[in-house]
């Protein structure tokens, strides 16, 4: 039987935060127990899931996930959704997977617990309130899985009308996203050239990354030759620089889809210092083109900071997945069994491996996560660098 009771901080992981340049304010045993809480709550909800969805009898033989899908009549495009809830369980310790030639299969072993959400979700917001927006958005999903499965909605067509949901989730006041940022801007900010530079940020989305890296540069922000803040969704771009209008810093604001050839876009080459996103290459159709672009676009000696969290192993499904199994734009990307098994997020090692065929040097994942994964099994928020 899965335990979901959360995993205590190791304090032997602080001395490998401090040595990449984060304080306890930035990790501390608080911030551990939210995370832990949040990942949990997933699972908890995917417990609820099988139930409403009705999986219980299903998956007390041993099915695949089309026989699964086939069995309760679900929509095609539900797939990847239910596949993942699978994997979560299994992960938790709450499901069997066997391994077939052909395709994995599902069983319970033990009756699941209880999902006890709402104890779960209090105990979340008592340890850190500011985390609430990603339970408001991880309650959303759980009402919209039902739905995409019944065939009657898209994810994005459910969740994209959710503007202010998205927008307090992608938040700097969000803990739990936070984290994301301050862990790449820290790493971007301590590469850039002390008398200035150019940026170019991928995928700004709402600009919070923008805001974390503009405040750990301070005073820096100012010297600055240029900052292109790019976003390819109109309506998250106009936001992100109505926020931004105060900024001590030569911000402009543009289109850019990762996916079309950047030089096309208005991105000449060797026009950067920095090229860096948080939670955006890991979307990218075919990855090495999207790698190629940001290296084209570097000046010799530039940085790209690829803010990402990092999954601790090959397949292994993490919990911050969990809404996101529900957009085309996560799943839809070209997949290698080797080199990217999974859409989604990379391991350590995939990451450092596809930076190094894309030709940079100097390649880094910031913490050093190989270690933190020998002393903590978990899902790190971590800075993927590499040297033109």
């Amino acid at each position: 039987m899965g335990n979901l009771a959360p995993t205590p901080a190791d304090p032997r992981m602080y001395p490998i935060f401090a040595a990449a340049g984060f304080g306890p304010e930035v990790f501390n045993p608080r911030q551990h127990r939210s995370c832990e809480l949040v990942d949990l709550y997933v699972v908890r909800i995917a417990i609820h899931l099988v139930r409403v969805l009705g999986l219980v009898p299903a998956l007390t033989g041993a099915l695949t996930v089309d026989e699964i899908l086939v069995a309760r009549g679900f929509a095609p495009a539900f797939r990847a959704p239910l596949g993942w809830l699978l994997e979560r369980l299994v992960a938790a310790d709450l499901l069997a997977r066997e391994d077939r030639p052909r395709a994995p299969r599902y069983r319970l072993v033990d009756p699941l617990p209880e999902p006890g959400l709402e104890a779960a979700r209090a105990e979340g917001l008592a340890t850190d309130p500011s985390y609430a927006a990603s339970y408001d958005l991880l309650d959303q999903a759980a009402v919209v899985y039902p739905k995409v499965a019944a065939g009657g909605t898209s994810g994005e067509r459910a969740l994209f009308q959710r503007v202010s949901l998205w927008g307090a989730y992608f938040s700097n006041s969000n803990g739990y996203y936070a984290l994301n940022n301050r862990v790449a801007a820290t790493v971007a900010a301590g590469l850039l050239p002390p008398d200035g530079g150019r940026i170019l940020e991928i995928g700004a989305g709402l600009g919070s990354a923008t805001a974390a890296l503009l405040d750990l540069l301070g005073p820096r922000a100012r010297k600055l030759i240029e900052y292109r803040v790019t976003e390819p969704v109109e309506f998250f771009r106009r936001r992100a620089e109505r926020s931004l209008a105060a900024a001590a810093a030569p911000l402009s604001f543009a289109a850019l889809d990762i996916n079309r050839p950047w030089r096309a876009q208005g991105v000449a080459p060797r026009s950067c210092d920095l090229v860096w996103g948080v939670n955006v290459f890991h979307l990218a159709r075919r990855l090495d083109e999207a790698l190629a672009e940001a290296g084209a676009a570097l000046a010799n000696g530039g940085w790209l900071v690829i803010g990402e969290g990092v999954r601790p192993a090959p397949g292994r499904a993490v919990s911050a997945e969990f809404p996101f199994q529900l957009l085309g734009s996560y799943v839809d990307v070209e997949l290698d069994p080797a080199r990217r098994p999974n859409p989604g997020f990379l391991t350590a090692a995939q990451w450092q491996h596809e930076l190094a065929l894309a030709g940079f040097s100097t390649v880094a994942v910031v913490p050093d996560v190989a270690r933190l994964l020998q002393v903590h099994p978990g899902f790190f928020a971590a800075a993927v660098t590499g040297r033109r």
